[in-house]
């Protein structure tokens, strides 16, 4: 009696279930082993991050400072003062330094309020009056000199001498000073031309809720000066933009980097 061949059936759609599930169990297993490594991984990006920005100069995620940037005068109305062959218009330089100082407060992570960015006419009254309303932490006014002889830079604050004000000037005059600046001038109070004890400020300074200064950037009506603010005027606005951060820091309106 012959005996009969057993044959093996095979059933190809179960084989393809079963290699389905097993993939599906490697891909979840892949996933799962990327996650845990994610969870320490984005730890230690944030890490590098907050390190690179330190490094960098930037104010820390979650901080904000914002500064008010005014260039003074503006507009047919108020040019500022001239130079001596009266070509050269203060308005002009003070808008120039103003939109660089702008430019490097933002790379540094500050929000900045410009209270004019083209060559306009502002009311005087107006301009401290926009800081406070938008409760800026710091107010800088930039401006030239003029006078018949004269050289140099000074930064001016409230005839009081108020503590905050006076730093927020120093660190400016000596980032300034650190640049190369014709001669040093010194922090200044009041008004120029009065005695600090006759109480007469500039109107940014006493109209200005925050820490403020008024900065001149050196004699319009000087060569030298003229010289060196056209050859510095990125390096002097980069030095303003460090040294306002800086001054936040101090008064502890952001945190040290």
């Amino acid at each position: 009696m012959k005996k009969q061949n057993k044959h093996t059936f095979i059933y190809w759609d179960r084989v393809v279930i079963a290699l389905c599930i097993f993939v599906l169990i490697i891909i979840f297993i892949v996933m799962g082993i990327k996650a845990i490594i994610g969870a320490f991984s984005d730890g230690d990006k944030s890490d590098a991050v907050q390190a690179a920005n330190m490094e960098a100069g930037l104010i820390g995620d979650g901080q904000k400072l914002l500064v008010c940037v005014d260039a003074g005068h503006g507009g047919e109305e108020d040019c500022g003062a001239l130079s001596n062959d009266e070509k050269r218009f203060e308005s002009n330089d003070d808008l120039n330094m103003a939109l660089a100082v702008e430019k490097h407060l933002k790379k540094l992570g500050a929000d900045v309020l410009m209270i004019r960015n083209e060559d306009k006419y502002v009311e005087l009254y107006s301009r401290p009056e926009t800081a406070n309303d938008a409760g800026a932490d710091i107010y800088v006014s930039l401006h030239r000199n003029s006078a018949e002889t004269g050289q140099g830079v000074e930064v001016w604050v409230n005839y009081d001498a108020p503590d905050d004000d006076t730093l927020l000037a120093k660190n400016i005059l000596d980032g300034l000073d650190e640049v190369g600046i014709s001669q040093n001038r010194g922090v200044q109070y009041g008004y120029q031309g009065y005695d600090p004890t006759a109480k007469v400020n500039y109107v940014v300074n006493e109209k200005s809720n925050m820490p403020s200064c008024l900065v001149e950037l050196g004699f319009i009506t000087d060569d030298e000066d003229n010289r060196l603010f056209d050859e510095n005027l990125d390096a002097y606005a980069k030095s303003i933009a460090e040294s306002i951060v800086k001054s936040a820091e101090e008064l502890n309106i952001i945190e040290q980097r």
